[in-house]
């Protein structure tokens, strides 16, 4: 008997594992010529619109199974200080959505090698609009102040 994933992010990376093996089947029948080239031609041609369509339907799949909430009412987006890799936002846009954010950051991938390059726009946008997430505070512990700078 198989057991589940041990850590939240196994199934992430396994769904970026079958993304990749897809991606280098699809490069594998564009080289070998095994189809005909009109129809390559096409499916290359609408590849950002059948990304779309599928992150569509597993967004409908993973919402029904109660892994998708949605913003919890009050909630705020911030980005990330602890889930991050390059600047917090999808860290922070995970945190928010209630999605591991591995998930968001494949899905980003996928769109923007899709031809989407407009995610990517929108990446850096929120990374300008989107305030860093509140730093911890621990009630009656102080900061200590910053060391003297030497020579100054």
């Amino acid at each position: 008997m198989m057991e589940g994933p041990k850590d939240s992010r196994s199934g992430a990376l396994a769904f970026g594992g079958a993304a990749l093996i897809v991606f280098g089947l699809w490069l594998f029948v564009q080289a070998s010529g095994l189809i005909d080239q009109k129809l390559l031609d096409t499916v290359n041609r609408s590849a950002g619109a059948l990304v779309l369509v599928a992150l569509g339907v597993l967004v409908i799949l993973l919402s029904r199974r109660g892994v998708l909430t949605g913003p919890k009412p009050g909630a705020r987006l911030y980005r990330s200080r602890s889930d991050r890799v390059f600047s917090g936002v999808l860290g922070g846009l995970g945190v928010y959505l209630g999605v591991d954010a591995v998930l968001l950051r494949v899905a980003v991938i996928l769109l923007t090698v899709a031809g989407n390059i407009g995610f990517v726009v929108i990446y850096v946008v929120m990374w300008v609009i989107v305030p860093e997430e509140p730093a911890p505070s621990f009630p009656g512990q102080t900061i200590p102040p910053a060391p003297p700078i030497p020579g100054a």
